[in-house]
């Protein structure tokens, strides 16, 4: 399940750029969107089981700003630093620790999606277990 398109690529960075990257490396982009999904599809799936009814944005988001991070490191190795402040990849790279902050967020569940849960972390609030005072004790012997 593809959990984002070009377009939403191309709307994080310019398409200049992306015209660049299909043009040294062509279909590109749609390789690094089946992977991004594929690797996003799959730490989710416990939380949340797969086919989904929707994409939450949310999640639109985090694989556009881990694809086009990846499209961009595929044709130049300028974005692996942050050292020049002359660096023009540095809000690539900032969307990028945001996206797999809040997937990580997702992942251990400190943030939701607007969608079922099937293996939450706490249990149902509403269940209490009570039981009775031992008989012995036998904390003496």
């Amino acid at each position: 399940m593809r959990l984002c398109q070009a377009s939403h690529i191309t709307d994080l960075l310019l398409p200049k750029y992306v015209q660049a990257c299909e043009k040294l490396n062509p279909g590109l982009v749609d390789r690094v969107i089946d992977e991004v999904s594929g690797e996003v599809g799959d730490a989710l799936s416990y939380r949340y089981p797969q086919p989904w009814p929707h994409v939450p944005e949310l999640v639109r988001y985090i694989v556009a700003a881990i694809g086009a991070y990846r499209v961009i490191g595929a044709i130049t190795s300028l974005m692996k630093t942050e050292a020049t402040s002359e660096n023009e990849w540095i809000p690539i790279q900032k969307q990028w620790k945001y996206a797999t902050e809040l997937l990580e967020d997702i992942v251990r569940g400190r943030q939701k999606l607007p969608l079922e849960e099937a293996h939450p972390d706490r249990e149902d609030p509403s269940v209490a277990v009570m039981s009775r005072p031992p008989l012995f004790d036998l904390r003496g012997l």
